[in-house]
C-alpha cells in the first residue's frame, strides 16, 4: 500500500491536498477501463456499473431521482423526510418504473433511528415487501448505541442488506461492519451546505476518513472485509471520486453535484430572471422549521440552504464523472476499481500545486 494513503488519516489530508502519479499505462483507450463496483458483502451485495449514489436529502433524491440514476446503473436513495406514507408512495412510483422499463436496479430506503424510525421502517416493508432492496439508516454520527440498537431492529425483521452510517474513522467502521452493516458512509461535515465542523469542531477529510476505514477493514475478520466503503461528502469533481475509490472507497455518495437537476424534488423558481431550484443541508433551520417547528431550546442548526441553478439532467452529471473515472484509470494502468486502488500513488502537493491544477488560464 502507498506509504502516504496509510498516512492520509494521520495527516488531515483532504482532496485538494494530494494528486495521484501518472504511470506507465498500456490501456489503448478511455474506453476499457471498467468502472463497475460490487457494494456490500457476498450475502448482500448489489452490483453498480457506475459507483455513484445520490444523497438521501429532500432536495436531491426523491423518486425520480431513483429512477433516473438506477436506470443508468448507479444508485438513489430515497429521503426520510415525509410522511410515511407519502414515503411509500414515492418508493411506489419508483418500483413501478422498474416494471415499465422491464429493468431491475435497487429500490433503496433511508430511515432514522429512533422510536419514528421504527414505525417508519414497519409501515414502508408491510407496504412494499419485497420490492425494496436496501435499508439505509440515515443519521449524522452512526457511531452511536442508537445506531446499533436500529440495525439490530431492522435485522430483526427483514434479511434486507443495511447502508449505515456516517463515520469519520475506522473504529466507526469497525463498529458498524461488527453490528451488522453491510455498507457504511464515510464522512462527516464535508457537504457543501454542511457547517458540523464550525459548529461543534469536530469532524475528519473525507479522504483522510476513507483511508483510514479502509485500513481498519483489512483488519477485520473474513466475513467482515468487503463491507462496503461509501465516501460520503466533498464530492465536487470527477477527481474527487476517483481519489475517493484510489483511498479505499467502493462508490461515492453526493449531492451538491446533482443539486439543481431536473430530477431533483421541489419547484423551479425565477429569481432575478434566472431558474434556480432549493438545495439544503437536512440540519438546517429551514429542515427543523418545516419538520419540527423550529430548532429545539438549546440547540443550533449545522447547515444551511440556498437556491442553485438549474443544470440540466442528472445524466449528464453521471456522464462527467463516469469520464473522469475513467480517464483517471487510464493514468493508472487499470482496468479496474480494483487495480486503479493497487496501482495508484498518491502525492502531497502545495497550495501552488492546487492552483496549478485549475484551469488558471481562464482567469482575467
Amino acid at each position: 500500500m502507498n506509504s502516504l494513503r496509510d498516512s492520509l488519516y494521520e495527516k488531515g489530508l483532504s482532496f485538494d491536498d494530494v494528486l495521484l502519479i501518472p504511470r506507465y499505462s498500456d490501456v489503448e483507450s478511455r474506453l476499457h477501463p471498467d468502472i463497475s463496483v460490487r457494494i456490500g458483502n457476498t450475502k448482500f451485495y448489489e452490483d453498480l456499473s457506475i459507483p455513484i449514489i445520490s444523497s438521501p436529502m429532500d432536495t436531491v433524491t426523491g423518486h425520480r431521482m431513483a429512477v433516473e440514476l438506477g436506470l443508468r446503473g448507479a444508485m438513489g436513495i430515497v429521503h426520510r423526510f415525509m410522511s410515511h406514507e407519502d414515503h411509500a408512495k414515492e418508493l411506489r412510483r419508483a418500483s413501478k418504473a422498474r416494471s415499465e422499463h422491464g429493468q431491475y436496479f435497487p429500490l433503496v430506503a433511508a430511515i432514522g433511528v429512533g422510536k419514528d424510525a421504527k414505525e417508519r421502517f414497519n409501515h414502508l416493508h408491510s407496504q412494499l415487501g419485497s420490492e425494496l432492496d436496501w435499508i439505509a439508516i440515515d443519521v449524522a454520527n452512526g457511531y452511536s448505541s442508537l445506531m446499533a440498537e436500529m440495525i439490530s431492529f431492522v435485522r430483526e425483521h427483514t434479511s434486507l442488506p443495511i447502508m449505515a452510517g456516517n463515520v469519520a474513522t475506522g473504529e466507526g467502521f469497525s463498529f458498524l461492519a461488527e453490528a451488522g452493516a453491510n455498507a457504511v458512509r464515510v464522512g462527516i461535515g464535508g457537504g457543501s451546505i454542511c457547517k458540523t465542523r464550525l459548529m461543534t469542531g469536530f469532524g475528519v477529510p473525507t479522504l483522510a476518513s476513507v483511508a483510514h476505514c479502509y485500513k481498519a477493514r483489512a483488519s477485520l475478520s473474513e466475513s467482515l472485509n468487503d463491507v462496503a466503503i461509501i465516501a460520503d461528502g466533498g464530492i465536487r469533481y470527477p477527481s474527487d471520486l476517483v481519489k475517493s475509490l484510489a483511498a479505499g472507497a467502493d462508490a461515492i455518495m453526493a449531492g451538491g453535484i446533482f443539486a439543481g437537476t431536473i430530477e431533483t424534488p421541489g419547484d423551479v423558481v425565477n429569481i432575478d430572471g434566472r431558474e434556480m431550484k432549493i438545495y439544503r443541508g437536512m440540519a438546517s433551520k429551514e429542515v427543523q422549521d418545516d419538520r419540527k417547528g423550529g430548532l429545539r431550546p438549546g440547540t443550533c442548526a449545522e447547515g444551511v440552504s440556498t437556491y442553485v441553478r438549474v443544470k440540466g439532467k442528472a445524466y449528464y452529471v453521471l456522464e462527467e464523472f463516469s469520464g473522469g473515472l475513467r480517464s483517471g484509470m487510464t493514468y493508472a494502468n487499470a482496468r479496474t476499481v480494483s487495480e486503479l486502488r493497487e496501482n495508484v500513488k498518491f502525492l502531497e502537493i502545495t497550495r501552488a500545486g492546487l492552483e496549478e491544477s485549475h484551469a488558471f488560464g481562464t482567469k482575467v
